[in-house]
């Protein structure tokens, strides 16, 4: 089971809530500079939520990603242009077809 859908990455909550502010989340569903996931970003922001109850900057211990493999990066960059033909290049207010097929 997952929370994921398109666009949802803005509806996550940052590590520490805005409304209550003794209250952090970590997990999968918290939004965070990372870039991991799963056990990942559970681990990444479990060190960035402690960081943020003992008033350290949030990447503090945390090792940060390294750059995409090459082959990786011309798949991002191939999805990508595939989406953006696909969807006509413009901006759309809500998720298409092609959302989903990737």
């Amino acid at each position: 089971v997952n929370w994921y859908y398109p666009g949802s990455y803005q509806d996550m909550p940052d590590v520490q809530s805005e409304a209550m502010g003794n209250v952090f989340f970590v997990g999968d569903l918290v939004r965070t500079r990372h870039g991991s996931w799963s056990q990942e970003k559970a681990f990444v922001t479990g060190i960035e939520a402690a960081n943020a109850i003992l008033g350290r900057p949030l990447d503090h211990g945390v090792i940060p990603l390294g750059a995409d493999e090459a082959h990786v990066a011309a798949g991002r960059s191939a999805v990508s242009l595939a989406k953006q033909l696909l969807s006509g290049g413009g901006q759309r207010k809500a998720p298409s077809l092609v959302d989903f097929l990737w």
